[in-house]
């Protein structure tokens, strides 16, 4: 995809990109697991991807004499969670982080009767799309993880550990994927309260 994508969704203002977002979901049930690929982009007021994600489908893409994937995530800044670490791959599951007025906009949506204007700890993940992207690692990938101190205290553990550091509590874990030319070249954990 060409690098002037990016900025030209920049250009045309968030407010396209959330209109787009919100009239993808208000077609999907709340329970449906079988939708396609999330929006454009994954909603988050905090960093987040810089472009679009591509169709989900991985299509062979011939390259001389061998094939490889075609790209799943555009370059940048994605939230999911880890699913497995298998070799040289991770497999993840994009989801939507909000915070602030989105996080509150989306919980009365989601939670129309509670007491409640707001979620707890001002942040909100919708993962109504269980799909899961098995991406390549890059060979200097970084896994940075939230230290036993807490916040601020941050410690870089090799990918084959990640499994084993977070036990039975990886899969409710959020982490940051930073995509480069389609290859994972970082994960950062996100804390959470």
């Amino acid at each position: 995809m060409p690098s002037r994508l990016p900025r030209l969704l920049a250009a045309t203002g968030l407010a396209v990109s959330l209109l787009t977002l919100a009239t993808a979901c208000s077609g999907q049930a709340a329970g449906d697991k079988s939708a396609g690929p999330p929006a454009s982009a994954p909603g988050s007021t905090a960093k987040f991807g810089d472009g679009p994600a591509p169709d989900a489908t991985v299509t062979p893409v011939a390259t001389g004499t061998s094939t490889k994937p075609a790209v799943l995530l555009a370059d940048g800044r994605w939230p999911g969670f880890i699913a497995k670490v298998a070799g040289e791959t991770v497999s993840m599951d994009l989801v939507e982080f909000l915070t602030g007025d989105a996080a509150a906009a989306a919980w009365q949506k989601k939670y129309p009767d509670s007491e409640q204007d707001s979620p707890d700890n001002d942040y909100f993940i919708i993962n109504d799309n269980k799909k899961l992207r098995k991406l390549p690692l890059s060979q200097s990938i970084k896994v940075e993880v939230v230290g036993a101190a807490g916040p601020g205290t941050e410690e870089t553990i090799a990918v084959s550990a990640v499994e084993n550091h977070f036990g039975n509590l990886l899969k409710g874990t959020l982490f940051w994927f930073t995509v480069k030319q389609g290859e994972v070249t970082k994960i950062e954990q996100q804390f959470l309260p």
